[in-house]
């Protein structure tokens, strides 16, 4: 279900994305090229998800590349509420210029602004490719049919240029009611709705509305004159603000030509009842003074893209803070006791998570225990996160009560001191840890129940058999390329083993433990152990794995509902001993030599059980297995690369249970079985890049239109 609404929302963000762009971006820049490139790699994405849907239920490589699409969709999410801020504001700006304005955004051009929007659809745009290549190359997900131009019948939100019927994106339920109180309403008590702006000049017009309450976004502040001016807006006694959000514009003279931030910002101090502070664009050097004050029901802090400023302000005495996050900072090198400060001997009292990320010159994170008389620091903390601070060599190493570390690309040094003490971490992520001496199993507690390694390109080691993770149950290991020893491990659950240089996997006949075992992309690995031992295993798939010539016996495995075994080249022959219970089955792309299927064999004890069969061919085939007309439970029949084919067989008919049935690139199929009006369970007919098949299942005037003219949902595509 999870993944069903990540297709979902990346369908309709990723579609609104160009909305965008095209109409609005493109009318104040010379941008054409650009948004032509991002046209393209939106609608080529978006064409496969329909396969990916499909298969990320089964397949892990499908699940992660939806995980990383979905992050790109959040960034693309963020461009478009930004956008829409600024809809707002002019649709709230234009009309009123003589009313009262009571929220704000400082007024300039709107170069600043599309500049920074195109940098960031830019950088959409090379992240889309990224995932698009993957896609087709590695994971091999499936096109749909072009997307229509017409986007209007496929997105459930659409941002336009024309401010009249616009629809702001991610702040539908408020939009009414804000241009309603904005422009009507003669109380001084907006309650609890995002605020967004207009005529930055008039700032102090802020000052009067003293009952303002619930959240407040000023942006463009660059265009506040001076600390005098900020002052104005009164923000200290507005008592009732619980969340205030400040933004300066991006673009290429701002880290040079900051000017006032500072003062503007030093201006800007809120109530001491603030529970959420915002810091977003700040060019400023250093942080205002009042941030080391005592707000002491502050809750949560952002600080991004701050890029001039050469400390973290002092948080360490916040009563109430318990999220974190600083990203962005460019020139800080070092974070010691300014971070935490010397007022308490507890530090960081209720913090649970904090993350760096983007700290490019950061080279060392001191230890409070060290350079402050703290007797105590993150008593609370349970989530740490760095990423992207590839200069870091010394971080602390006391985090007492710490579950889940997510560590990527950063300094091998770094990472050994952060873990050297960690006795009740339960979860941890590490990314593109550089060094072939990285070794995690040394670095975690014996607590750890999951582990990921992602991306170590010089790992050839992860733990010797005096160090058991005696707690692990998930390991996931991906893109290790250089990784041939497989560690000693009992216990575990779930193993996820994805692009790794692994030979042979000797010490896997320990876990026996296993519900899941993934092996993908693994081009070096020549065997599998037995497997006759692993009883509760529920779920094997073995991917892309050319070396592999045979699968071992899996007859005993009385619990094994989901078999993948695919594009394995070198593989000649499947097991033998008959399984039970299979309720889904993935075959095929095998050595090309062979001139028939292997034989199913293995599958005719799961006749009544088996509910999905994907079958993967190659150009010899001219047949189908005759073992599939017995599988009268099945539900979803998916046929791709048979080319020899040309017509399939008349037991087809004989699937009464069949309710979705998929042909892709059989590129010779030409008939279908005269019995396929006998399959009335059938819902959905799809048949993709068989060119010859689809011409004669035209609508209406096809020759084999009449087999499948009462299949309620038909999808083809030469």
């Amino acid at each position: 279900m999870a993944e069903a609404i990540v297709t979902e929302f990346a369908k309709g963000i990723l579609g609104n994305l160009i909305t965008l762009v095209t109409d609005q971006i493109g009318l104040a820049w010379d941008f054409n090229d650009e948004l032509t490139r991002l046209r393209e790699n939106v609608e080529m994405v978006r064409a496969l998800l329909a396969d990916a849907e499909k298969r990320q239920v089964e397949e892990e490589s499908v699940r992660l590349w939806l995980q990383r699409l979905k992050d790109v969709a959040y960034d693309a999410d963020d461009v478009l509420d930004e956008h829409a801020y600024e809809l707002l504001r002019r649709k709230v700006e234009i009309p009123n210029q003589r009313k009262r304005k009571v929220c704000f955004s400082s007024l300039s051009e709107p170069i600043a602004f599309n500049f920074k929007m195109a940098n960031k659809v830019k950088t959409i745009a090379d992240s889309l490719k990224e995932i698009y290549d993957r896609a087709i190359n590695e994971i091999r997900l499936i096109r749909a049919e072009s997307i229509n131009a017409n986007l209007d019948t496929m997105l459930n939100r659409e941002t336009n240029s024309f401010i009249d019927n616009s629809e702001v994106v991610g702040r539908e339920d408020h939009v009414s009611e804000i241009v309603e109180l904005v422009t009507n309403s003669t109380s001084e008590k907006l309650s609890v709705i995002p605020i967004v702006g207009m005529a930055g000049e008039q700032i102090k017009e802020l000052g009067c509305l003293n009952q303002l309450s619930g959240e407040l976004d000023i942006r463009r502040l660059e265009n506040v004159r001076d600390q005098e001016e900020a002052r104005s807006a009164n923000l200290a006694i507005k008592a009732k603000m619980n969340q205030v959000r400040f933004y300066w514009s991006l673009y290429p003279d701002r880290k040079v030509n900051h000017c006032n931030d500072e003062e503007v910002l030093e201006g800007l101090c809120p109530h001491q009842n603030l529970k959420s502070l915002k810091i977003d664009g700040f060019s400023g050097k250093k942080f205002p003074s009042w941030m080391s004050s005592h707000f002491d029901y502050l809750i949560q802090i952002n600080l991004e893209d701050c890029e001039n400023c050469e400390q973290v302000p002092t948080l360490g005495h916040l009563p109430c803070l318990k999220a974190l996050e600083i990203k962005g900072m460019d020139d800080v090198t070092c974070i010691g006791v300014e971070f935490y400060g010397m007022r308490s001997n507890v530090l960081f009292p209720a913090l649970r998570t904090l993350t760096f990320r983007g700290m490019k010159k950061l080279v060392e994170w001191k230890d409070a225990l060290e350079v402050t008389s703290a007797r105590v620091v993150f008593p609370c903390l349970e989530e740490l996160t760095i990423k992207c601070c590839e200069q870091l060599k010394g971080a602390p190493c006391h985090f007492p009560f710490l579950q889940k570390l997510n560590i990527k690309d950063v300094n091998n040094t770094a990472l050994e001191r952060i873990s050297s003490n960690l006795t009740t971490l339960k979860s941890a992520d590490i990314w593109g840890v550089s060094g072939h001496t990285f070794s995690p199993g040394q670095l975690f507690c014996t607590s750890i129940q999951s582990l990921g390694i992602f991306y170590c390109g010089e790992l050839s080691y992860i733990w010797d058999t005096s160090q058991p993770l005696i707690s692990l149950e998930e390991l996931k290991i991906h893109y290790c390329p250089k990784l041939r020893c497989f560690p000693r491990i009992q216990g575990l659950r779930c193993l996820n083993i994805y692009e790794c240089g692994f030979e042979v996997l000797t010490q896997l006949q320990l876990c026996t433990s296993l519900s899941e075992l993934y092996i993908c992309g693994c081009p070096d690995l020549k065997s599998l152990p037995d497997l006759q031992e692993f009883h509760s295993l529920a779920q094997l798939v073995i991917y892309g794995c050319h070396n592999l010539k045979s699968i071992p016996d899996l007859g005993e495995l009385c619990f094994l509902t989901h078999l993948a075994i695919k594009n394995c080249s070198n593989i000649t022959r499947l097991p033998e001993r008959s399984l039970k219970c299979l309720k889904r089955l993935e075959i095929g792309g095998y050595c090309e030599e062979l001139d028939v299927f292997p034989s199913l064999n293995f599958t005719q004890h799961s006749h009544t059980t088996l509910q999905y069969l994907e079958l993967k061919g190659w150009a010899k085939l001219n047949s189908l297995p005759g073992e599939i007309q017995q599988f009268t439970a099945l539900e979803t029949l998916v046929i791709q690369g048979f080319d020899g084919i040309e017509t399939l067989p008349e037991w087809l008919g004989n699937l009464s249970s069949l309710k979705e049935l998929y042909f892709y690139h059989c590129k010779n199929l030409m008939y279908l079985p005269t019995t396929t009006t006998r399959l009335i369970k059938l819902e959905e007919l799809r048949i993709w890049h068989c060119s010859k098949l689809v011409e004669r299942c035209a609508k209406g005037s096809g020759a084999e239109w009449f087999k499948i003219a009462r299949i309620p949902k038909i999808s083809m595509l030469r």
